[in-house]
């Protein structure tokens, strides 16, 4: 089009004008009409992801409720330490694969290169069976060391037990993640959300109820927990092989075999990711596991028990980045940065109006929350108040390590990630020692900004994409002078109490709700509520 309106305006400048315009015109309803139909597909993905991330979130607090309270406040610490660890590994034993998948996938989807599929898989999946093996391997070699530098006395043998026992699940654990991840490649969220989030999070707290009721203590609620993962892994198996069978049949070309370009170009991405997905888990967890070496894994479960208010508005960060990963790989793919741009900033918007209300309610009524979990969890209200206001500074900035990720600079997160841990672990062993765990909160909290900002300004800088928005002020401003109000003044009125929580929960709720009718059209509600209609 700016060739022909050239020519024009070689020849008349009047009609050189208009055909700018109409140009300029077209290309803003073009991207108008690719951003809203971006937003519509993360939306009706997103959705469904939320209803599973709220399901996941009652569920895992229910299952540190059971612990807490059937096994008590020592024992569940020498469990969730065990979790950790085996988190952790599981985790490494991925390398990457989960997020190579995801990107492949997605990308030779958008050039109709389906056929690819089946041997991408195979590629991906296969080096995590031997490496799933492997780490089983080395974590029963290591069970007994890293008992001793996590419990002491008699709490030493039991988690050496539990790490023993829970290694042979290992391998099945790193493949279910991989396999249900992977179907996200195809702008689906409900393997997912049904398989993952619903299905095997709602069995843990019942599994762990059935271990300690026949009287099996902590050796046998860690081999329940993991051996779930045996369970959902048949599911996630038949659910990516569906998928990438439709996607073959739906080229009507046969399934390419593998080969070295191939592999060489999925773990050129991936590799490194190996190293990033291993840092963030080790985020998540080293805190946890530095405060039990540190101090006792007694403290070490409070603390992971009291900081677990901070998975709701993980989740709803996670269910909407992980709907917008594959949509961002897309349009990156094809260089349509503003349209990126665009779903960035709704997608933030949305994560703002989703997590603000939480950590109001979180920051300012720490004890009735912590209370839940027993007495001696209330000892955490620091360390939540401190999270609770990271992830407040936090939230509008939306999924912007994805943005990361997707455009293919697998190096540069794994860079970020490795930051990450430097500040974690670094912050936790220079104050841990003196402050406890409330100075482990606050190192979280620090490394959550980091997590947000850094990556902001590097696809700000070198991608041209921004996150931070209109949405997103909207919806802090929002809920800071509807719920933010009312929580402030029943904290000042009533306290830090079961009542004080009642009101604001319920007034500003109300309000907050109102609000959010009123503001519906700079959010972007309308597009969510028919992404919710539809799945219905």
């Amino acid at each position: 089009m700016t060739d022909t309106a050239g020519a024009d305006a070689a020849s008349d400048t009047t009609a050189a004008a208009a055909v700018d315009a109409a140009a300029t015109s077209t290309s803003d309803s073009t991207t108008a009409a690719g951003t809203s139909d971006a937003v519509g597909a993360v939306a009706r993905g997103g959705a469904l992801n939320l209803a599973g991330s709220v399901i996941y979130g009652v569920a895992n607090f229910g299952l540190l409720v059971v612990l807490n309270r059937v096994l008590g406040t020592a024992s569940a610490g020498i469990v969730l330490v065990a979790i950790a660890i085996f988190s952790i590994a599981a985790t490494i034993a991925q390398i990457g694969a989960s997020t190579g998948l995801i990107r492949t996938i997605s990308r030779l989807r958008a050039v109709d290169e389906g056929e690819a599929l089946p041997a991408t898989v195979r590629i991906g999946v296969l080096p995590v069976v031997v490496a799933g093996v492997v780490l089983a391997g080395v974590l029963v070699a290591l069970a007994e060391p890293l008992a001793g530098l996590l419990a002491d006395g008699p709490k030493t043998e039991v988690v050496a037990h539990i790490l023993r026992a829970m290694a042979p699940f290992l391998p099945f654990a790193a493949l279910h993640s991989v396999a249900v991840q992977a179907t996200r490649g195809f702008d689906t969220m409900k393997p997912q959300v049904f398989i993952e989030r619903i299905g095997r999070a709602l069995s843990l707290p019942v599994v762990v109820v059935i271990a300690t009721g026949v009287g099996m203590g902590p050796i046998g609620v860690g081999v329940a927990w993991a051996a779930t993962n045996v369970v959902a892994l048949a599911f996630s198996t038949v659910a990516l092989q569906r998928r990438v069978h439709r996607a073959v049949a739906a080229t009507g070309r046969p399934a390419l075999p593998p080969n070295r370009t191939m592999a060489r170009s999925f773990w050129s991405f991936t590799a490194p990711r190996a190293i990033g997905q291993t840092a963030e888990v080790a985020v998540n967890w080293l805190d946890t596991i530095i405060v039990g070496i540190l101090i006792t894994t007694t403290a070490a479960g409070i603390y992971a028990s009291g900081t677990r208010y901070l998975l709701p508005g993980i989740y709803a960060a996670e269910a909407l980045m992980q709907v917008t990963g594959p949509r961002i790989s897309g349009l990156l793919t094809r260089g349509e940065t503003a349209e990126a741009s665009s779903l960035l900033k709704v997608v933030a918007g949305w994560q703002t109006a989703v997590m603000w209300p939480i950590y109001i309610l979180t920051a300012l009524f720490p004890t009735p929350l912590l209370l839940l979990f027993g007495k001696e969890v209330v000892a955490a209200r620091g360390a939540l108040v401190a999270l609770s206001v990271a992830m407040l500074i936090a939230a509008p900035v939306g999924p912007v390590a994805s943005v990361i990720l997707m455009s293919g600079r697998s190096r540069q997160a794994m860079f970020n990630t490795l930051v990450l841990v430097a500040v974690n672990v670094g912050g936790n062993l220079l104050f841990v020692p003196d402050h406890g765990i409330t100075a482990a909160g606050w190192v979280w909290g620090a490394t959550i900004l980091v997590a947000a900002l850094l990556p902001g300004i590097q696809a700000h800088r070198s991608l041209h994409v921004a996150t931070l928005g209109r949405p997103a002020f909207v919806a802090a401003g929002l809920a800071a002078s509807t719920m933010g109000v009312v929580a402030a003044v029943a904290r000042l009125t009533i306290g830090d109490t079961l009542g004080g929580l009642s009101v604001a929960t319920s007034l500003g709720a109300l309000a907050y709700l109102v609000g959010l009718r009123l503001l519906r059209a700079p959010l972007h509600l309308d597009a969510l509520w028919n992404g919710i209609r539809r799945r219905s």
